[in-house]
């Protein structure tokens, strides 16, 4: 049996942008979430059993959930502009 963890994104969700093309679906998706600490620790930490595992990572919230295979090696970028630290993680699908 093999069991799929999952993401679970939890806060209160914020904007949210979708591209989508009749012939090929959702092309972008876009959603901000604010966390609490233990929500963002708890979804990264399951970001990083899914990533560890080398299986198909999945983030869900609400009835929706994006899934893929990651490509390797993953980006993440850190910038900071006067008092604000961003750190984004960026997974391509494998091909």
């Amino acid at each position: 049996m093999v069991v799929l963890e999952m993401a679970k994104i939890s806060g209160e969700p914020g904007e949210m942008s979708l591209k989508f093309r009749s012939e090929e679906g959702i092309e972008e998706f876009e959603q901000k979430f604010y966390l609490e600490g233990r929500e963002a620790a708890a979804f990264l930490r399951d970001l990083a059993s899914e990533i560890e595992a080398g299986n198909k990572i999945e983030a869900a919230y609400g009835s929706w959930a994006i899934s893929m295979q990651p490509q390797l090696p993953i980006k993440v970028e850190v910038e900071y502009e006067k008092d604000e630290l961003e750190i984004e993680i960026k997974i391509k699908e494998k091909s």
